[in-house]
């Protein structure tokens, strides 16, 4: 699984868990979800696996 600077430190279980509440959100939900991090922790952490 690819992680994020803003997930690296995130359990398995605790991403799953965000991605089962954002499967059912909407456009707008997801939206703010995004927004929610800052720009500069969005980018690869680790190994870029199977990219």
């Amino acid at each position: 699984m690819v992680k994020s600077e803003a997930t690296k430190d995130m359990s398995r279980l605790e991403l799953m868990g965000i991605q089962e509440n954002l499967k059912d959100s909407d456009e707008s939900e997801i939206t703010r979800f995004r927004e929610s991090f800052h720009p500069d922790e969005m980018g690869f952490s680790g190994r870029r696996e199977g990219i």
